[in-house]
C-alpha cells in the first residue's frame, strides 16, 4: 500500500508547478503540486512549449479541480495595440473554462481584468521586475506578485510584510538578465523573450566559452526561510521541461513542503538525488541566498549527476549506477552519450553497483573523463504516496460584455531632444547643441545641486533601472537636495512618491510601454513614457495618444543584470562585439550595433511624434545637432547607416 503522508497543510501556501503538455500535468498534479500554470497557444511566456489549446482548458480545469488543484494561466507576454481585442477575447473563454488565475506582465490591465473578469485572481508575472517594496505598493489589487530572483532574503521579507502576497521560483532555469529586463534574444534574433520567443542567446559562446550561462536553481534546503519570510506562492520553473523533471521536482517540494508543516523538516533524499539526473547545470542556491557564483561558463546543458571520473580505466562511484543507465562521457570540450551495457566489479559482471564501488564501463572514455548520469530506471514519475484533497467546486462563469477604457486621439503638445549623459563634461556639450533635456545619473558625485546649472536646457537626473529600497531612498534624498529640473525613471518604485516632486517625470524604456492602455494607466501618475524600442513604426502609428517619447540613437541595453561580468566585452562566433559596462550597482550588455532612425526621424513626426530620446555616451552633443537638422530637411544617410541596426522600425517581433 502507498504511503498516505498526515499531512497539515497552511491554505496560504501553495505550491506550483509547470505543465508545459498533459503529461507534465498529470505528473504535477499526481506529485502534488497545489497549483499548475500552463499557457495556451497565444499571449504566453512559453510559447514554443506543447501547451494547450483553448478548447483543452475545461478539460485541463475538470482535471485539476476534481484533484483539488488550482489551474493559473500564463498570459504575460507584452501586446501590441492591435492585440488587446484579442487579448481580451482570449482572456474571456479562458475566464469562462474556470481556472483559478492568470499570470501577466502589463501592470495596465489589473484593473481591466478585475473589472470585467470577478473572481479570477491576478498574479504579476516575475516579467514585471516589482524588485521592492514601493514598486508593490502600487500593485495592491494584484492578488500575488511573483517576484524577481535576484531579491535576498530580506528584501523579500520587507515587501510581504508591507502586504503583499508573494510568490518566487524556488527551483529551475535561471535568467543572466534581472526579470523583465532583457532585449537580447529581441535584438540579436528578433524572437522577443517579452514575447514568448526567447532564444537563449545568453546560453551561446562567447569570448570561446559561456560566460552568461547560468547555473540551476537549487533552494529546497532554504524552504524554512522562505516560508518564515512570508512567501505564499513556491513555484517550479520548467514549462518547456520533461514530465519526469516535472514529477521529480514537484515531489521534492512537496515533500519538503509537508515536512516542515508536520513541525520536522527534512529535504527527501531520494528525490534530491533524482533531481540531479533529471535536470542539472550545477546547483546554485541563487542571489537569494548569497551565492556570488551563479555563473557556470564551462557548459550551459543538462549535464546530469557526477558518477566519477575515469582513473585507470575504471571509474570510483559517486551514486549508484545500474545496467541500462544512461549517462554522459565529458571529454574536454565534447560531451557524448552513452548507455551501460555491463558493469565490472573486481573482474565480476554485475547488474547494479553501489555508491563508493570501483567500477568498470564498456564505454569510449579516456583517463580523466568526467562520467555523469543522465538517466536511471529507478527514477519514476508515479509518486510513492497518495494526498487527500478536497476538490475544488466552481460555479460555471459568463463573462459579460467587455469594457475596456475609451483611448483619445491626440498628437504631442511638447516637442523636445532629451539625451542621457554619462559625464558633466558630456551634459554641457548636449546641452550646448540643442538639447532641451539632459538626463544624467542621480547617483553621480558631480551631479549640479540647485543653482549650479547653467544654459537653456533642463538638467534632470536619471534614476537607474535595478534599485532596492534601500538604493531609493538614497535617490529621493538624492533628488530632494539637488531638486532637477526633471526627472527619468528606471525603476517603477519612483511613482509611489511621483506626488512630491513638481517636475516633468519620464519612464525609461526598460518598463515596456507596448499600447495604449500602458500609456493611460501610466497617465494617472502624471509621467510620459520612453516606448519601448521592441515596436516597429508600423506599431508606432496604431497609437492614438502619440504623446510618447520615440527613442531614436544610440546604444540598446540588451541585458541588465545583477551578476556581476567580469570582462568588458563579449564576442560571439560571428564576430559581434558586445561591450559590458557598470551601472550604478549592476550590469548592463550593451548591443553590438548601436540603434539610429536617422532620416525615418521625420516620418515619425508625421505620425505626430515629437519628442525624441538619444542615448550614444560621449557622443550624444553630435546626434542632437544631427537629428534637429533631420527634423529640419531629408539628409543623405546611407553613409551614415552603416555599422548601425534600425531594430525593429521595420521588422516587428514575433
Amino acid at each position: 500500500m502507498p504511503n498516505t503522508p498526515n499531512i497539515v497543510k497552511k491554505p496560504e501556501l501553495e505550491l506550483l508547478a509547470p505543465a508545459g503538455s498533459w503529461d507534465a500535468l498529470t505528473a504535477a498534479v499526481t506529485n502534488g503540486a497545489d497549483a499548475v500554470y500552463l499557457g495556451t497557444k497565444v499571449f504566453n511566456a512559453r510559447i514554443n512549449a506543447q501547451n494547450f489549446g483553448l478548447e483543452d482548458l475545461e478539460k485541463v480545469v475538470a482535471y485539476c479541480h476534481e484533484r483539488g488543484t488550482r489551474v493559473y494561466v500564463t498570459m504575460n507576454t507584452l501586446v501590441r495595440n492591435e492585440e488587446i481585442q484579442h487579448f481580451f477575447a482570449t482572456m474571456s473563454r479562458v475566464y469562462g473554462t474556470g481556472v483559478d488565475g492568470v499570470i501577466i506582465q502589463h501592470y495596465s490591465f489589473v484593473d481591466i481584468i478585475k473589472t470585467n473578469f470577478p473572481g479570477l485572481k491576478v498574479f504579476i508575472s516575475t516579467q514585471g521586475a516589482i524588485g521592492n517594496k514601493s514598486s508593490a505598493s502600487l500593485l495592491k489589487k494584484a492578488d500575488r506578485i511573483i517576484l524577481p530572483r535576484e531579491l535576498t532574503l530580506s528584501e523579500i521579507k520587507e515587501i510581504a510584510e508591507a502586504g503583499t502576497r508573494v510568490e518566487v521560483f524556488v527551483h529551475g532555469a535561471l535568467c543572466l538578465s534581472y526579470s523583465g529586463l532583457c532585449l537580447f534574444s529581441s535584438f540579436v534574433s528578433n524572437r522577443s523573450g517579452n514575447r514568448g520567443q526567447c532564444a537563449q542567446i545568453c546560453r551561446q559562446k562567447f569570448n570561446g566559452e559561456y560566460p552568461l550561462s547560468t547555473k540551476e536553481l537549487c533552494t529546497v534546503e532554504r524552504l524554512p526561510e522562505l516560508i518564515e519570510a512570508g512567501v505564499t506562492g513556491f513555484k517550479i520553473e520548467g514549462r518547456m521541461r520533461s514530465a519526469t523533471y516535472v514529477a521529480v521536482a514537484t515531489r521534492l517540494y512537496r515533500k519538503a513542503i509537508d515536512s516542515y508543516l508536520n513541525g520536522k523538516f527534512k529535504v527527501p533524499t531520494k528525490e534530491a538525488l533524482d533531481i540531479e539526473v533529471v535536470f542539472n547545470r550545477e546547483f546554485t542556491e541563487g542571489l537569494t541566498f548569497g551565492d556570488k557564483e551563479v555563473l557556470s561558463p564551462e557548459k550551459p546543458m543538462n549535464r546530469g549527476a557526477l558518477l566519477g571520473t575515469v582513473k585507470g580505466g575504471h571509474i570510483l562511484l559517486m551514486r549508484g549506477l545500474s545496467v541500462g543507465d544512461g549517462i554522459g562521457i565529458w571529454s574536454g570540450e565534447k560531451v557524448t552519450g552513452s548507455i551501460v551495457k555491463s558493469l565490472t566489479v573486481h573482474d565480476r559482471d554485475v547488474k547494479w553497483a553501489e555508491e563508493g564501488e570501483n567500477v568498470k564501463l564498456d564505454i569510449d572514455a579516456r583517463e580523466g573523463d568526467r562520467i555523469y548520469l543522465t538517466s536511471t530506471q529507478s527514477i519514476k514519475i508515479e509518486p510513492d504516496f497518495e494526498r487527500q484533497s478536497m476538490p475544488i467546486f466552481e460555479q460555471k462563469r459568463r463573462p459579460g460584455k467587455l469594457r475596456l477604457p475609451e483611448i483619445e486621439r491626440h498628437k504631442s503638445k511638447i516637442e523636445g531632444t532629451m539625451a542621457r549623459v554619462y559625464s558633466l563634461e558630456e551634459a554641457r556639450a548636449a546641452a550646448a547643441a540643442g538639447a532641451d533635456i539632459v538626463f544624467y545619473n542621480i547617483f553621480a558625485q558631480d551631479f549640479p545641486g540647485v543653482g549650479r546649472w547653467k544654459g537653456s536646457a533642463v538638467m534632470g537626473a536619471y534614476l537607474p533601472r535595478i534599485m532596492t529600497e534601500a538604493r531609493l531612498k538614497e535617490a529621493f534624498a538624492n533628488l530632494k537636495g539637488r531638486q532637477p529640473g526633471a526627472i527619468m525613471t528606471g525603476n517603477l518604485g519612483f511613482l509611489a512618491r511621483r506626488d512630491e516632486f513638481d517636475v516633468p517625470v519620464f519612464l525609461d524604456y526598460s518598463l515596456n510601454i507596448f499600447n495604449e492602455l500602458d500609456m493611460l494607466y501610466f497617465s494617472r501618475y502624471r509621467v510620459v513614457p520612453v516606448l519601448s524600442p521592441e515596436l516597429s513604426l508600423d506599431d508606432l502609428k496604431r497609437f492614438n495618444n502619440k504623446d510618447g517619447v520615440v527613442f531614436i540613437h544610440g546604444d540598446i541595453v540588451v541585458i541588465n543584470t545583477l551578476i556581476p561580468l567580469k570582462c568588458k566585452f563579449l564576442k560571439d562566433d560571428k564576430g559581434l562585439v558586445f561591450h559590458v559596462r557598470k551601472e550604478d550597482q549592476f550590469w548592463q550588455v550593451l548591443n553590438a550595433r548601436p540603434y539610429g532612425v536617422f532620416n525615418d526621424i521625420r516620418k515619425l513626426k508625421e505620425m505626430g511624434y515629437s519628442r525624441f530620446m538619444i542615448d550614444k555616451q560621449g557622443k550624444s552633443a553630435e546626434f542632437i545637432e544631427m537629428y534637429k537638422e533631420m527634423q529640419r530637411k531629408e539628409v543623405p544617410d546611407r553613409r551614415m547607416r552603416k555599422g548601425y541596426t534600425s531594430g525593429h522600425l521595420y521588422r516587428p517581433v514575433e
